[in-house]
């Protein structure tokens, strides 16, 4: 066992590599663009190798990673320089293979933070309710919420997206 705030070179980067698409995809869709979300997924592996926690498991370390990112994120939302657009290049860039085709990027931005990330990490990165409630340190039911939220948002998008698209006006 190694002592904390001792990696080696070698190790690191085995972490990097193994952790880095999973933490983009989550700071990408929490900032809603390339440049934060590499910077925030800097930060978030900046305090990983600093504080160079020891896990009991894979997974341990992997949800530590996720809360750390979510947090990096939310912190970047709150400063001062952070902007609220997304250039329709920027989209286009982080839907190539974080967003399946069947759910368009710019309907995953109408979500809340909050929710965008409850889906991400149910949908994305199979982790279970239970798994996703430590992981936010929210309850089960909080959990589930957002994610019934998430998808309603989502299929209300969707299909209004679907009839603007054939340009089919909704009856009441």
């Amino acid at each position: 066992m190694r002592a904390k705030g001792k990696y080696t070179k070698e190790e690191f980067s085995e972490k990097y590599d193994k952790y880095s698409p999973v933490i983009y995809r989550i700071c990408a869709l929490q900032l809603g663009n390339r440049q934060d979300a590499e910077d925030a997924m800097q930060n978030t592996f900046i305090r990983f190798f600093y504080k160079s926690p020891v896990f009991i498991d894979e997974n341990s370390e992997k949800a530590w990673l996720i809360r750390v990112a979510i947090n990096v994120c939310r912190d970047f939302q709150k400063s001062f320089w952070q902007k609220k657009t997304v250039g329709l290049s920027e989209a286009a860039e982080l839907s190539v293979g974080v967003i399946e085709d069947a759910v368009r990027l710019i309907d995953i931005f109408e979500l809340s933070p909050k929710n965008r990330t409850v889906l991400q990490l149910y949908y994305y990165e199979g982790y279970s309710i239970a798994e996703i409630s430590e992981i936010l340190k929210i309850s089960i039911g909080s959990v589930t919420s957002r994610l019934t939220r998430a998808r309603q948002k989502l299929k209300l998008e969707m299909e209004a997206s679907d009839n603007e698209e054939n340009r089919v006006v909704p009856e009441h």
